[in-house]
């Protein structure tokens, strides 16, 4: 009789640990199949961080080159709060010739008895238990004699996922995609963006979405490096110096309002794990641009500087002359900036970047 495992879980996302114990079920525990069941919603959890469609595409990344796995989407097929009890009942059910166990983390062990129906689950499968924790709770494991098993275990969880910890151990394509989705966006901001900067953050997104259409330039990436610019903005002085001194001390003589423009580009690059050189950089250079712009550079310059909720006055003049030419409307900004700030704090005060690109982009063109 054909040995199926039925793994459950949010997968929000899925990471190394949920695929290594995929394999053990295979490789050590000589299971014909495995098949991955996804929560439609935990029971347990309130809310779901990402969409189905979403979490379920992580998943057919992350099982691409397994053969033995199947997606199951029978919980997320119900379009409710899903239990174990009954999705059991249908897969014994429907499919009466296999013989099927259960996979569960043993960090689930303190809440295992609180499960749906659990009299009636306990006698209809068995559990493997794979160790996710150093520490699990004993006295279930005795009283139900249930089997514990070990894996190449790295102790991720998809919340540390969320907010950015051990991503250098998390699968690499699953990480790309997180990124390249914005997901997580408001876990990852929360404690270091206020209201206020994570819409401008937004708007800014939406902004460079715009201008990206008008100048052909990747959508993706346009919308990724205006929603991410202001990832930084505020962080405190103390954690951007240290930022800099570890990435490029020589940034520090620039003005500390712009910081956070540096800070941005390295923490996207160093802690998302965010490989593509033409987001940081648009990044890097949202504040006082540099001599070296790139067209994705200039949209996402300009588009921090005219995003929707910006009120200064003549900035419509701005929005129109930016989306009828982006190069001329860039130079105007660029303008713009350098005098204000020559107004407010003095040449000297102002840092040799703005002073650099404005020489390089409007006075030596004079």
């Amino acid at each position: 009789m054909k040995r199926v495992a039925l793994f459950g879980g949010s997968f929000d996302p899925v990471h190394t640990d949920h695929i290594n114990i995929i394999k053990s079920c295979k490789n050590k525990l000589n299971f014909d199949e495995v098949w991955v069941v996804p929560a439609y919603i935990n029971p347990f959890k309130v809310l779901s961080s990402s969409s189905v469609i979403q979490r379920l595409e992580m998943l057919k990344i992350a099982t691409k080159n397994l053969n033995y796995v199947k997606i199951e989407t029978y919980e997320i097929s119900k379009h409710s709060s899903s239990f174990t009890y009954d999705t059991v009942k249908y897969y014994k059910a429907k499919y009466p010739n296999l013989k099927f166990s259960f996979i569960m983390g043993s960090d689930q062990l303190d809440n295992f008895e609180k499960w749906d129906q659990f009299d009636e689950l306990i006698k209809e499968i068995d559990f493997k238990v794979f160790l996710r924790t150093k520490e699990f709770n004993q006295k279930i494991v005795k009283k139900y004699n249930l089997e514990i098993f070990e894996f190449e275990n790295n102790y991720l969880s998809s919340k540390k996922i969320r907010n950015l910890e051990d991503l250098n151990l998390q699968i690499k394509e699953i990480n790309d995609y997180v990124n390249n989705q914005l997901m997580y966006l408001y876990e990852r901001l929360e404690s270091k963006m206020d209201e206020k900067r994570y819409f401008h953050s937004l708007n800014v997104g939406q902004m460079a979405l715009e201008l990206a259409i008008l100048n052909n330039v990747d959508l993706q990436k346009a919308l990724l490096a205006g929603t991410l610019h202001d990832i930084a903005k505020r962080w405190s002085e103390k954690e951007m110096k240290e930022c800099l001194l570890k990435n490029n001390k020589e940034l520090l003589k620039e003005p500390e309002p712009v910081w956070h423009s540096f800070v941005g580009a390295y923490h996207l690059k160093n802690d998302w794990l965010l490989d593509d050189q033409e987001i940081i950089s648009a990044v890097f250079n949202h504040t006082v641009a540099s001599k070296n712009m790139s067209i994705l550079d200039m949209i996402i310059f300009c588009a921090d500087k005219i995003s929707i909720e910006r009120q200064y006055e003549g900035v419509e003049n701005f929005r129109s002359l930016v989306k009828a030419d982006l190069l001329t409307g860039f130079k105007e900004l660029l303008k713009n900036q350098y005098e204000v700030a020559i107004k407010k704090h003095s040449k000297e005060s102002i840092g040799a970047k703005l002073i650099e690109s404005y020489n390089y982009w409007i006075k030596e063109e004079k």
